[in-house]
């Protein structure tokens, strides 16, 4: 689950409105299915305040429990909730005090643990059991590689399984979406030789479309972990320039020490260029190995959330918080 560039990662065709409305029926009985168009279309008036994405502040991830949670629940704190423990009443408590929590989905590997994931990849109410990717690559230990081409199953999929996360988490502000990027860094297989490259991207583009299209729907934000890096699978829409302007920010994880490059990275203005919660002004999440490493990310400016994290069970709070006018929970 890493913006890796050289080390491990571990990082559409959407629906007819009419299908999604019947998928999500069988879900939950949703009523929001039918989203507004993948960019451009105006989210509830409630999330259009001004993003205040510097100076960087603290946030942190919370894959396996929870309590530490609360010391993020002030306006500008930010989580990253996990697989199966994002209902936690901690969680709700970010929220209710005006933090903001993401919900982890990883659409890219075969894992099936958790709600959402299990929704996706296995047969359920918003459609028939995904396939691999064709050649069965293993990504890491964790799984194989999706079968996330455009038309696939697992992209009409994709719109009823984020509906459903937002209709049974009030408290939630948005998607951390693991491994979503326009290359591979898994080790399971080399990019080099892998003959599917463009249908990588296009894939990985059309998953950010459907992300971009439901957040616009109920004024919430996403991240991306996995890399958007100039022709090196390029960024989007400009395969020349990093970044990816669907989503709201970028997250790179325990890269200390290279800052010369995750510093104009992260500070590309294509990032959020496409968002109308966040408008340009992009909220990219780093968290590093070290002391050292918080300060160069802090300091690059190029990044709003920074924090020094060794696992997945969260961080204390470096500093203070100060609200940056992201959502706090979901808005219609």
């Amino acid at each position: 689950m890493v913006a890796d560039r050289g080390r491990r990662p571990g990082f559409a065709l959407q629906l007819g409105r009419a299908t999604c409305a019947a998928v999500c029926a069988a879900v939950l009985a949703l009523t929001a299915c039918g989203s507004g168009p993948a960019s451009g279309g105006p989210p509830p008036t409630s999330a259009l305040t001004m993003v205040r994405n510097s100076p960087a502040q603290p946030a942190a991830l919370f894959y396996e429990s929870a309590p530490g949670a609360t010391a993020y629940a002030h306006p500008g704190g930010l989580v990253v909730a996990g697989r199966d423990n994002y209902r936690a009443r901690e969680f709700r408590d970010v929220s209710s005090a005006g933090g903001s929590v993401l919900i982890y989905l990883d659409a890219v590997i075969d894992d099936a643990h958790g709600r959402y994931h299990d929704m996706l990849i296995n047969a359920s109410a918003c459609g028939p059991a995904t396939s691999r990717w064709p050649g069965d690559y293993r990504a890491n230990s964790n799984g194989f590689l999706n079968d996330f081409r455009v038309g696939s199953v697992l992209q009409s999929k994709f719109r009823c399984v984020l509906e459903a996360m937002v209709a049974e988490n009030p408290h939630m502000a948005g998607f951390f979406a693991d491994d979503l990027g326009s290359r591979s860094w898994y080790p399971g297989f080399d990019w080099q030789t892998f003959p599917d490259k463009a249908d990588y991207r296009a894939g990985a583009i059309a998953l950010s479309q459907t992300l971009r299209s439901v957040a616009d729907a109920h004024g919430l934000v996403f991240l991306v972990n996995g890399t958007w890096s100039a022709n090196d699978g390029g960024g989007y829409p400009d395969v020349a320039q990093s970044g990816n302007a669907l989503a709201d920010g970028g997250f790179v994880e325990h890269h200390d020490g290279e800052i010369d490059y995750f510093g104009p990275y992260g500070c590309s203005p294509q990032w959020a260029a496409e968002s109308p919660v966040t408008r340009g002004r992009a909220i990219n999440f780093a968290v590093t190995d070290t002391a050292a490493g918080l300060s160069e990310y802090v300091d690059s400016g190029c990044y709003a959330y920074v924090n020094q994290q060794s696992d997945y069970d969260g961080a204390a709070p470096w500093g203070e918080f100060h609200p940056a006018g992201l959502p706090s929970r979901v808005a219609s």
